[in-house]
C-alpha cells in the first residue's frame, strides 16, 4: 500500500478530479499504520482535510472511551459533532460529503472523513489570543446539548458538501449511535475502563510507579463520584493552543475534534487551563520544555474569555483541581498499562511519565489561579 494508492481512492470517493500532486500533502500518520491524514488543496480555496482509518484494525485505546465502537461508527460520531455545531453556527471545520452524499466514505479498507481546511495563523500565547481561546471553549460549552444527547438531527454538509442531509447512498448510516457520540472521557464509559486498567496492573507494578497509580486512581474515583452533580455539554476533548487557529481579528477556531462528544465541560476547561501554559512548536528534543509552569496571566486570559459565555457552577468550582488533573490520570492509565503490562520502558516512556507527574504537581496551583478569575 502506498500514498498514491490511498490518495487515488480518496480522490475518487470525494470527486476531486485530477488534483495536482503539489496540492496534496500528508499531514499526519502513514499508510503503513492504522491512520493517515491528507490535505487536498482547493482550486482558489483552502481545500479539505481527509482522515483515513483502517477498518480492519481497532481504534487506539484513547479514542475508544470504554465502549465497543467500530471505526466507521467512530467517524460518524465525529461527523455528528461537526454537523451539530454547523447547524448552530459555531465556528469549526465543516463536514464535506462523499460524491454519493455520505458523511463518511469508504476507500478500500480505509474509512474516511473529510472536513474543510481551516485557514489562519497558529495561536500565539498573548493574552488577547488566549482570551479568544477561552471564548471559543466557553461558547461551545454554553450550547444546549440536549438535542445532541438525544441523538437527533442529521449530519450537516459543509459548503463543499454534496447530497441531501440524511443521504446514505453507500449504506452508511448518517446518525451515530449514543456510544459514538460520547467523548472518550465521558465518566460513565471512560472512567470505568481507566480504573480497570489500573486494577489489572496493581499486583505487578514496580514500586517506583505505584505512587502514580494511586494518584491516578484517586482522581478518577473522585470525578466518578461527583460526576452526577456536574453539567454535561458537547466538549472538544483536546483544547490547547496547538489545536486553535486565529481565523479572524476577534475569533479563534478550534480544530482536531477527534476527542469530541458529549462529556463534562469541567474536564475540557481544566485541560485547557493547564495546557494553555504551553506554546505551539516546542522542541521535541527538550522534554522539560513541555512541562507546565503556572502563569497567572495566561490562566486569567483563558478564564476571562470563558466566563464571557459560561459561568462555572459551585460544584464545578469545588472540583476544579481534580478537573485540571483528570486528563493526566486518564491518559496516565494508558501509559502505565503500556509500561507495566506491555513492558514498554526506556527514555521515551520516562519522558511521558515525567510529564504526567508534572501535570499532577502543578494542578493545585493552576486551580488556585483559575478560581481568582472564574468565581
Amino acid at each position: 500500500m502506498t500514498d498514491a494508492t490511498v490518495v487515488g481512492r480518496i480522490l475518487r470517493e470525494y470527486h476531486q478530479g485530477e488534483a495536482e500532486p503539489s496540492g496534496i500533502q500528508r499531514l499526519t500518520g502513514s499508510v503503513r499504520g492504522t491512520r493517515v491524514t491528507y490535505r487536498f488543496g482547493g482550486h482558489g480555496g483552502p481545500g479539505l482535510v481527509v482522515r483515513a482509518l483502517r477498518t480492519d484494525m481497532p481504534l487506539e485505546p484513547q479514542f475508544q472511551g470504554g465502549r465497543p465502537v467500530t471505526v466507521t461508527d467512530w467517524l460518524l460520531g465525529r461527523a455528528a459533532v461537526l454537523g451539530w455545531l454547523g447547524e448552530r453556527g459555531y465556528p469549526a471545520p465543516r463536514v464535506v460529503r462523499t460524491r454519493s452524499g455520505d458523511p463518511v466514505g469508504l476507500a478500500g479498507i480505509w474509512a474516511t472523513l473529510a472536513t474543510t481546511y481551516v485557514t489562519g495563523a497558529m495561536l500565539r500565547p498573548s493574552p488577547d489570543q488566549l482570551r479568544m481561546l477561552g471564548e471559543a471553549l466557553g461558547r461551545l460549552h454554553a450550547l444546549d446539548a440536549r438535542m445532541f444527547a438525544a441523538g437527533t438531527g442529521a449530519v450537516s454538509a459543509g459548503p463543499a458538501g454534496a447530497g441531501p442531509a440524511g443521504a446514505g447512498a453507500a449504506g452508511v448510516a448518517v446518525r451515530a449511535g449514543a456510544a459514538a457520540r460520547r467523548a472518550p472521557w465521558h465518566p460513565e464509559t471512560g472512567i470505568p475502563v481507566a480504573l480497570g486498567r489500573l486494577a489489572a496492573m496493581e499486583s505487578q507494578i514496580p514500586a517506583d510507579l505505584r505512587p502514580l497509580l494511586e494518584q491516578f486512581r484517586s482522581v478518577l474515583l473522585t470525578v466518578r463520584r461527583e460526576a452526577p452533580a456536574l453539567p454535561v455539554a458537547v466538549v472538544h476533548g483536546d483544547p490547547w493552543p496547538g489545536n486553535a487557529i486565529h481565523t479572524a481579528p476577534d475569533q479563534v477556531t478550534l480544530v482536531d475534534w477527534e476527542n469530541a462528544g458529549l462529556g463534562l465541560p469541567l474536564l475540557d476547561l481544566g485541560y485547557c487551563l493547564l495546557e494553555c501554559q504551553l506554546d505551539v512548536g516546542l522542541p521535541g528534543d527538550q522534554p522539560a520544555a513541555w512541562h507546565v509552569r503556572p502563569d497567572e496571566d495566561r490562566v486569567a486570559a483563558v478564564a476571562a474569555g470563558y466566563s464571557r459565555w459560561r459561568r462555572l457552577q459551585p460544584a464545578e468550582l469545588d472540583l476544579l483541581p481534580e478537573g485540571i488533573r483528570f486528563a493526566a490520570a486518564y491518559i496516565g492509565a494508558i501509559h502505565l498499562e503500556r509500561a507495566v503490562v506491555d513492558g514498554v520502558r526506556g527514555t521515551s516512556m520516562d519522558v511521558r511519565l515525567e510529564r504526567l507527574r508534572n501535570r499532577l504537581t502543578v494542578s493545585d496551583a493552576v486551580a488556585d489561579l483559575a478560581r481568582r478569575h472564574l468565581g
